[in-house]
């Protein structure tokens, strides 16, 4: 644990800190935004370390703060024995206010343990509230390989993402919270 603490630490100054290649005399504006590495100045959650099926790996959640005061949110997940890191999601300012919480969710799924980062955030309107989460389904690769990706597929739970609270009929959202969203996915696969 100490040695991926560090790690992140060390990947924390590499995304905010100066550009080592970069010389002050020069003009960064000149470099192409696609060869420009991103700068990141917030930590948006701590590390969440993840095993599954023998394999471990870290998930890492950086963030941006922009001159409106929106953020986004980029998870990068470390794994391969700590000798690959890689960009697995992205949520962008205009999809969230707020990031209410990141956790493991495990569960049960054709008699196979399986397992999941949910990311669960809000977004206020004037008239209503919606709460939205994502999941990363944790799997194995091919190469055998611990992985944590983000996709929509034929799974109507995965894409069913939505939930409002709307203050004009007082209708409320069954997951606001962690625990109330772990209840509802467990209730929804029962079904």
């Amino acid at each position: 644990m100490k040695f991926k603490t560090m790690l992140f630490i060390l990947l924390s100054s590499i995304f905010t800190g100066q550009n080592a290649y970069a010389n002050s005399d020069e003009d960064l504006d000149t470099i192409p935004e696609e060869y420009r590495f991103p700068k990141y100045n917030n930590i948006a959650h701590p590390p969440i370390d993840v095993e599954y099926k023998g394999k471990k790996g870290t998930a890492l959640f950086l963030s941006n703060t922009f001159d409106d005061g929106r953020r986004n949110l980029e998870v990068y997940f470390l794994t391969n024995n700590n000798k690959e890191l890689y960009k697995a999601f992205e949520i962008y300012p205009y999809q969230y206010d707020e990031l209410l919480s990141i956790f493991e969710y495990e569960y049960i799924e054709n008699k196979t343990k399986s397992k999941s980062i949910l990311i669960l955030t809000k977004e206020v309107f004037k008239s209503s509230i919606h709460y939205r989460y994502f999941e990363l389904p944790v799997l194995i690769d091919n190469d055998g390989v611990l992985r944590a990706l983000y996709f929509i597929g034929d799974d109507a739970l995965v894409a069913k993402i939505g939930c409002i609270d709307n203050f004009k009929t007082k209708k409320r959202c069954e997951f606001s919270t962690k625990e109330g969203l772990i209840k509802y996915l467990n209730k929804e696969r029962k079904q």
